[in-house]
């Protein structure tokens, strides 16, 4: 899954005044197509003078550079002009600024440097990137103590895997680099007997999410993610005992109603602010009616936000419960909840609606920047490629993570990850935040055919693909 977190915004070295002035008409001016593309013309020439790049000036002024190779990228991404001089100023940034990664003796500035280098990168489609991951996602287990329906523990068996204690030692290789963390797991994080030392061992510059189903939050729990996490999820997908129970075929609704308060309560005495709080809601047949009051429970207990997304439909059985088949209700309740979240305050986060009249209506072409920014280590010795595991190769203890970033099988899943179509890995194909695949379309909810593709695949060897 797509991160919630966003890079640091650049810090622009404008002055006061008359300077100040002058820049800010330069940002106006490339409102025109023809100036932009002069203007980034003009520093691609100056990024070809290394010698006039010395590192102090580089970073001095990479945040110039990146708001101006960024600039209206989602706008004029058709274009076949301005993307041409886009990717000429990526690949001249590229060759001035990769070869000094790893050179540059302050952290703070290399892991700003290297978020750069990772957008051009990606963008340039590189498979021999010089950036490192700016972000990463460490499971722990991928044991649960819930069997739910709608989730792979629920309709696949394996062996469940707890992590060993030097897996922290290769996500500690990777904090220098790294602005965010995720420590959601395919199961139930807070099983492993390493959560507590994996929060305590986390470096103060990351931004950490959590997404637990809150069952196991006591008192020593509460306070520890209240301490660590930045941004906490709940998995609750109903407001009722009876809801919950079909969701999640146990009797547990009080106890997570009341774990949030606990974890609100211990948020409250630390006076952090954080962690920023929210309602995680897979949106089926079963539990749609139960959204408006899920948002009133937020409001009612402190929770900052409700996120929902669509059941993914994995396996057939799961097939009838989906809301593609009642898209017209879908739409209805999430207009009310938009308006119902707006008045209680609380942020309340969906997908586009699930119009009917997009069924005939996809885009299977967004592009994914997942391999140039993002590294999945698992608990069972592997490293995947994105949350979904579209690849995974074998890591056992002892491999150099890095030296898989930059294997052969890492480049060759570069060349394939944002090929048009069938092209494509299996799950890139239907993956939702790498294609742009509408709601109303049957391809954004069943992706049987994909998985069942997918898991013939092995574990691949990194250096031998």
């Amino acid at each position: 899954m797509g991160t919630i977190f966003h890079q640091p915004t650049p810090v622009e070295d404008d002055g006061q005044g008359f300077f100040s002035e002058i820049k800010g008409k330069f940002w106006r001016s490339l409102e025109s197509h023809d100036r932009f593309i002069r203007s980034l013309g003009m520093a691609t020439q100056l990024l070809r003078q290394p010698w006039i790049w010395p590192d102090r000036r580089l970073l001095r002024r990479m945040g110039t550079l990146e708001r101006l190779g960024r600039w209206k990228i989602q706008e004029w991404k058709d274009d076949v002009s301005v993307r041409a001089a886009r990717l000429d100023f990526f690949s001249a940034f590229r060759d001035l600024a990769g070869p000094r990664l790893k050179q540059i003796p302050d952290w703070s500035d290399r892991r700003r440097l290297n978020a750069i280098l990772a957008t051009f990168e990606s963008h340039l489609g590189v498979p021999d990137p010089f950036c490192r991951p700016t972000r990463a996602r460490l499971e722990l287990t991928d044991a649960c103590n819930l069997r739910c329906p709608m989730c792979p523990q629920g309709f696949w068996d394996w062996k469940r895997t707890y992590a060993e204690e030097w897996l922290l030692d290769r996500a500690a290789e990777l904090y220098p680099w790294i602005y965010e963390i995720d420590l959601t797991s395919l199961g139930e994080t807070m099983l492993s007997p390493h959560f507590n030392q994996c929060l305590e061992r986390l470096e103060p510059h990351l931004q950490v999410q959590f997404i637990t189903n809150g069952l196991l939050v006591n008192d020593k729990n509460a306070l520890l993610l209240a301490k660590h996490i930045t941004e906490l999820h709940v998995s609750i997908d109903a407001a009722k005992t009876e809801t919950y129970q079909k969701m999640r075929e146990v009797e547990s609704f009080p106890k997570v109603v009341e774990n949030s308060k606990r974890i609100v309560r211990f948020k409250e005495e630390l006076g952090r602010g954080l962690p920023y709080l929210v309602f995680n809601f897979t949106i089926t047949q079963k539990n749609l009616e139960d959204l408006p009051d899920v948002i009133r429970l937020a409001a009612d207990i402190g929770f900052d936000r409700v996120h929902a997304n669509f059941l993914s439909v994995w396996v057939p059985s799961l097939n009838q419960d989906s809301v593609y088949w009642i898209r017209e209700r879908a739409c209805e309740v999430l207009d009310y909840c938009d308006g119902l979240a707006q008045e209680l305050g609380v942020t309340f986060l969906h997908p586009p609606k699930p119009v009917p009249e997009h069924e005939e209506e996809s885009d299977f072409h967004r592009f994914c920047a997942e391999a140039w920014e993002f590294i999945h280590l698992r608990a069972e010795d592997k490293i995947t490629v994105c949350c979904v595991g579209a690849e995974e190769y074998h890591a056992p203890q002892g491999a150099d993570w890095e030296a898989i970033w930059d294997g052969p099988a890492y480049q060759n899943f570069r060349k394939r990850v944002n090929l048009p179509d069938e092209q494509a890995p299996p799950l890139c194909r239907s993956c939702l935040f790498g294609r742009d695949v509408k709601p109303g379309h049957p391809r954004y909810h069943f992706h049987e055919q994909a998985v069942a593709e997918h898991i013939q695949a092995k574990v691949i060897d990194p250096f031998n693909p």
